[in-house]
Order: C-alpha cells, then sequence, then structure tokens
C-alpha cells in the first residue's frame, strides 16, 4: 500500500514538474520571440496609423483608481500629442449595460484633450484575442501599436503575429504599482494557454460581426497645436464618416444582442466631415476669360434699355423744371 502511495506520489510530482518546464519553455517562447519589438518608454514607440488601446477596468476590487488602467489612457493620450498615431481604437468589454469599458475610456480620453474623431470604440474586446481578431479582421488594422503594460505586451504581440498583424508593444508603465507576483503568475500561465488557443483548440472570437472601416486621418494632417473637434474637417482631410460613441455602438455591435448590452446614453454625436480635394476645386472653378466674355454681351445686351430709360426719364426731369 505504501509503494502504490510512493508512486502515486512521485507522479503527481513529475506531472507537476513537467507541466511548470512547459510553462517555463512556452513563456520563454513567447517573450524571445516578441522582446525586440517592446519599446523601452513612450517617447521611444514607433509611429503606426492606429493604436490599439487594451481595456480593464477603471477602479480597483477594494476601491480607488486602476493604475494599470490610468497608464494606458497617459500613454495613449501622449502616443497623439507626440503624432506617433492617426487613429486610437478603444477595445474593452461592454458585456452589460452597468460595465462599459470603451465608453470609459474615451470619456477620460476626451478629458486629456484628445479629440473624439481621432477614437474608435470597439464593445466585443472581451480578451485580448478578441481584441486583436477584431481588430485585424472587422476594422482592418494590418500595422498597429498596442497599448499596455510591459508584461501584457508579450502575450498580445504573439497573437498579433499569429493572427498576421504587424504590430509592435508601446509600454504602459504603472509606477504606483508594479506587477505583483500573483499578476505575473496569472499572466505566465495566460502565455502557455495562448500557445495552446493558436496552434491546438484554434480559439475563435466571441463575437466577430460585420466589417467596418477606421475612420483614419493622415499623421502629417495633426496640427502642432491641440486641434478642434467641434468637426472632423477642421483637425484632417478624409471623405469617410467619422462616427461618434452613440453610432459607433450601433454599428459595432449589429449582431451582438444578446451577448451584449451597451451603455451610450451619454454618447456625443459627431456632424460629417467631407473635404473637396484639389482636383475638385480647380474644376469647379470658373475660367475668368469666360467670365469677361460674359459680362462684356450683358452690358451690350442691356444697353438699348439704358437709352429707353434715358430718353423717358429727360422729359420727365424738363417738366418738373
Amino acid at each position: 500500500m505504501q509503494r502504490v502511495i510512493m508512486r502515486a506520489g512521485w507522479t503527481i510530482v513529475g506531472l507537476l514538474a513537467a507541466g511548470a518546464m512547459t510553462v517555463v519553455g512556452l513563456n520563454l517562447w513567447v517573450v524571445m520571440a516578441t522582446h525586440d519589438r517592446i519599446a523601452t518608454s513612450p517617447l521611444t514607440c514607433q509611429s503606426r496609423e492606429v493604436g490599439i488601446v487594451f481595456g480593464t477596468s477603471h477602479g480597483l476590487v477594494g476601491g480607488g483608481s486602476n493604475p494599470h488602467y490610468q497608464a494606458r489612457l497617459d500613454t495613449a493620450a501622449q502616443l497623439y500629442r507626440l503624432r506617433r498615431v492617426s487613429n486610437l481604437l478603444l477595445s474593452g468589454d461592454n458585456r452589460t449595460r452597468y460595465y462599459n469599458e470603451p465608453m470609459t475610456m474615451w470619456r477620460d480620453l476626451r478629458a486629456r484633450n484628445v479629440p473624439q474623431e481621432f477614437m474608435t470604440l470597439d464593445y466585443a474586446g472581451f480578451s485580448t484575442f478578441d481584441t486583436l481578431v477584431r481588430a485585424h479582421k472587422v476594422f482592418g488594422v494590418d500595422e498597429a501599436v498596442l497599448v499596455t503594460q510591459p508584461w501584457h505586451l508579450p502575450r498580445a504581440l504573439f497573437i498579433a503575429d499569429a493572427l498576421g498583424l504587424e504590430a509592435v508593444g508601446c509600454p504602459a508603465i504603472s509606477e504606483r504599482q508594479p506587477p505583483g507576483l500573483k499578476l505575473m503568475l496569472r499572466e505566465w500561465l495566460a502565455r502557455a494557454a495562448t500557445v495552446g488557443d493558436l496552434y491546438l483548440w484554434g480559439r475563435k472570437p466571441r463575437f466577430l460581426g460585420p466589417q467596418e472601416s477606421l475612420p483614419t486621418p493622415v499623421l502629417s494632417s495633426h496640427s502642432s497645436s491641440q486641434p478642434s473637434s467641434s468637426h472632423p474637417s477642421s483637425s484632417h482631410s478624409s471623405d469617410k464618416h467619422v462616427m461618434s460613441p452613440r453610432e459607433d455602438s450601433v454599428t459595432a455591435g449589429a449582431g451582438q444582442q444578446a451577448a451584449v448590452s451597451r451603455d451610450v446614453a451619454d454618447g456625443v454625436d459627431v456632424a460629417d466631415g467631407v473635404d473637396v480635394t484639389d482636383e475638385e476645386n480647380v474644376a469647379d472653378t470658373p475660367d475668368p476669360h469666360a467670365l469677361a466674355r460674359q459680362a462684356q454681351a450683358s452690358l451690350l445686351a442691356s444697353l438699348p434699355g439704358v437709352k429707353q430709360a434715358l430718353l423717358q426719364w429727360l422729359p420727365v426731369r424738363s417738366d418738373t423744371n
């Protein structure tokens, strides 16, 4: 009996050791495959048209603000001010009416003076995997800057690589609360599970939905000063419709009625902005020589009428005098 117990014990220990070694090996794979694309600080982040901001809870369970959430928004706002991105894709969880990560990020970035036309909301970013799959397949993003904590970036970049999304990492450094042992252990297990999601059991996103296009301004159109948010056409040149959070919540979750509820009561509508291209301006501008000929013809045509008016007016003036 004792031998059986000993064998069972050693078997459990062996399985645990093999599992631990597997987790360590998979983590090394994820980290080594992505470490060279993670910037050291937001100031050294590379430029891309789209910055993907991963959602998280804005508050802690015990109360107070979540420093990881604040760090992500601070980094996203800094990327906009540095003209490193043209559009911020805010992706997060909105599975219930009372929990809306994208809208919360939108409001807090507006408070950081990021114009609303430079932000797009994705209400079905339930996980890192879902966010990246939807960014690539729904919003058509092929290149992006990923904005999240340094310990989260290797997993996010690894998923992006598997999806064919060319991405670089921009670290959101939470100085007030570095990652603890519990958080890092959870991330190590999540990295190992990600390898299985991608290469073993073929994980699918919870909700994909119809394709949409991002209203992406051109990087060079950013003004050195803070652009006005009153009208999209005042900040960039684009013939695409700029969606407000109210509009985006409807289009992004068209097929999500049963799975996702939206809280868009406070959304702000944005007017459509369509700029006219230079070629259209040239085509619509009249020829000055044609205008001169037209004015001359009109003057000659009016001379008989002027002569008749003078003949009628002179006798009246003479009778009055």
